[in-house]
């Protein structure tokens, strides 16, 4: 066998440093190109999401998803500089914007045990009788718009989500079992409390409901466990309960009723529905001729300052452009800040058009003329001229109960309950001569205290705000009030008499056939 022979062929040492060189290069060659490419990649995959899901308007400013991924069905989820500043409305330690602050208030987004300054008199008085108007709690938006559903709301209770009440589960417990004849007529075309998993127009939602039953169980504490404004023994002539023809003002009653009344299912209490949003129960006091012409001037007027401030005329076309409608379509400011509100109340990312979303900078345009809109109402004083006359009735209605009670009368109740609406809020203050140049909060709640001196016979009217007494600022009442009370006469005096003389009438019947 032949031994094969293996020749090795020595390179001179430059050559071999040269082909190892090479050899080094190419792998260094490669190792770039797949870098880049990886890289290149990663940059078009990040590029895709963020064109996708974020996109920069003219100005600079993040606003969600682009609008050509935007659909008029859906509401978008994005976490972006404006959803930020929603999640913060209850954020301390910030500088809120006028938008937020006004939200702060207006939402009233329940977080704890309400407080206030009911029933809160120096010693030397006794507590006779109470009534109260409140506010319906938060609701859905009264108004559609094309192309939009309220799918975002739930309205079906349950006691596991938030806002909730430690004594949700026991009212709708209770409020199921109650029976029908406890309730006026109208009302029985509504379930007891709301149980719709997808809400309809301007139906009360859970926050609305943990609202009236912390208000409840505030002036439960104050009236009931403190003042025994109602004994165990009380019947049904201690107590008198209205609400208007809307779900959301009956299913707002029954949730305060249910932690402030001293036992829920006593079977002597009845809820009346009254066809008037101002409880004005018919009759010829209820048409007043003048009155509907003071509303007409004024709402003229609103609508005037709106539409000739450019910068909100602008904003308002731009809104009605987004959910393609026409200006006339779209409705009025407060049609539009109801959207906005509805919202921003719950976190709900604000609504898109085929092509864009509202903004909050919107939103902000809108709130500071509403409010600056309000001041100049106050000041012209025709929305007051009107909102004499309308609140009127009911105001006559609190006298009457009032001085009854005082004369000694049997069957006079020593709580009344009006469940209303803003529009209900909103004229009586005005009435009262303390404008609310805002706008009322969800749950809002006036108070009409009635006192006894213990010395003597002498009676004393206490009017609060929100749990803020406000009596001082009466128009009646400024510079004669004692221990921060009002005496009864005063303001009988002016329901009954005062507040026409600003019409160079002597009566209500008389007032109304003076035309503005």
């Amino acid at each position: 066998m032949v031994q094969q022979k293996y020749v090795v062929q020595w390179l001179p040492l430059p050559e071999t440093v040269r082909r190892l060189t090479d050899i080094n290069l190419n792998m260094r060659r490669k190792h770039a190109v797949i870098l880049l490419a990886t890289f290149c990649l990663i940059s078009c995959l990040t590029v895709f999401l963020i064109s996708t899901w974020v996109y920069e308007d003219p100005q600079g400013k993040t606003r969600g998803r682009h609008p050509k991924y935007a659909t008029s069905q859906r509401v978008l989820k994005i976490e972006n500089r404006d959803s930020r500043e929603r999640d913060s409305i209850h954020t301390p330690n910030r500088h809120p914007s006028f938008g937020q602050q006004f939200l702060e208030e207006y939402c009233n987004v329940p977080n704890a045990s309400v407080s206030g300054e009911e029933g809160e008199a120096p010693p030397g008085y006794q507590l006779e009788s109470v009534q109260l108007l409140i506010r319906h709690g938060d609701r859905t938006t009264q108004y559609a718009i094309p192309g939009l559903g309220l799918e975002p709301w739930n309205c079906k209770l349950d006691p596991d989500r938030s806002p909730s009440h430690s004594k949700l589960p026991a009212f709708i417990k209770s409020v199921s079992a109650l029976n029908p004849e406890r309730l006026d007529k109208p009302l029985h075309m509504y379930s007891a409390y709301p149980q719709a998993k997808v809400c309809k127009y301007g139906h009360l939602t859970q926050q609305g409901v943990v609202q009236h039953l912390y208000n409840g169980e505030h002036l439960h504490n104050v009236y009931i466990k403190k003042w025994k404004l109602l004994l165990p023994t009380w019947n049904r002539s201690d107590v008198l309960l209205m609400t208007t023809q809307m779900s959301r003002t009956y299913h707002s009653a029954m949730a305060f009723l249910y932690t402030f009344l001293p036992k829920f299912d006593a079977a002597n209490w009845f809820l009346h529905a009254v066809n008037s949003l101002v409880f004005c129960h018919g009759g010829k006091d209820c048409k007043c001729s003048s009155k509907v012409m003071y509303f007409r001037k004024e709402a003229s007027r609103y609508a005037h300052r709106t539409e000739s401030r450019e910068g909100v005329a602008r904003v308002l076309k731009e809104i009605a452009h987004t959910f393609g409608m026409t200006r006339s379509q779209l409705g009025s400011l407060t049609h539009v800040l109801d959207l906005f509100n509805t919202h921003l109340c719950h976190k709900i990312d604000l609504p898109c058009g085929k092509k864009t979303c509202l903004k909050m900078e919107q939103f902000e345009t809108l709130i500071k003329h509403f409010i600056e809109n309000n001041r100049m109402r106050a000041e012209e004083g025709v929305f007051a001229s009107y909102a004499a006359l309308e609140m009127n009735p009911m105001l006559s209605d609190i006298v009457s109960s009032m001085e009854r009670f005082a004369a000694g009368e049997d069957g006079v109740p020593k709580f009344v309950l009006y469940s209303g609406h803003d529009v209900t809020v909103s004229p009586l203050l005005y009435a009262l001569g303390i404008p609310e140049t805002k706008w009322c909060p969800y749950a809002t709640r006036v108070v009409f205290e009635l006192w006894r001196a213990s010395a003597g016979s002498a009676r004393y009217v206490r009017v609060l705000y929100n749990g803020v007494n406000v009596t001082n600022q009466l128009k009646f009442c400024a510079g004669s009030t004692e221990d921060v009370m009002c005496p009864l006469e005063s303001f009988a005096s002016f329901v009954k008499k005062g507040v026409f003389q600003q019409f160079g009438a002597d009566s209500y019947q008389d007032a109304c056939m003076k035309m503005p």
